[in-house]
């Protein structure tokens, strides 16, 4: 959580957290803007339930993904996942994916996700024929789409 809350504070010159009681974390900018009214400022959200825990590289190390939610007004941006990886004992930020997508799990350094294929602000986004699953591995920093059989 504090390599995510970092990372969205440092996004604003002057960030706001503010931390729920069920741990989700939304950081603003707290700097006045006259240009853009409060209701249409970028926020970040950070909710400890979406942290997918596994291992994604090639160590024995137990490694992480963050959800970051990007909410400009009322519209969803692309979220961001942030890829942790564990070296020397200490969970570090190795990559951020900016993609529509919900990582559903992390087992045997396969990473699945379900995409969707249609915008966050379309009505149809959350249509089960807009959704594919996806396996995914993690190679040199990438993630690598595994074919399906």
């Amino acid at each position: 959580m504090d390599i995510a809350i970092k990372y969205a504070r440092d996004k604003f010159k002057e960030p706001k957290e503010t931390v729920e009681k069920d741990g989700v974390v939304t950081i603003v900018d707290n700097q006045v803007n006259f240009v853009t009214p409060a209701a249409y400022q970028t926020r970040y959200v950070i909710d400890p339930s979406k942290i997918e825990i596994g291992l994604i590289d090639d160590d024995a190390d137990a490694d992480a993904i963050v959800y970051i939610a990007a909410i400009n007004g009322q519209d969803l941006e692309t979220p961001e996942h942030l890829i942790l990886i564990k070296t020397n004992g200490k969970l570090t930020l190795n990559r951020v994916i900016e993609s529509n997508m919900k990582i559903l799990g992390i087992k045997e350094r396969v990473i699945t996700a379900e995409v969707s294929t249609r915008s966050l602000n379309s009505p149809l986004r959350d249509c089960n024929v807009c959704k594919e699953v996806v396996k995914y591995r993690f190679k040199a920093g990438d993630l690598i789409r595994i074919e399906q059989k």
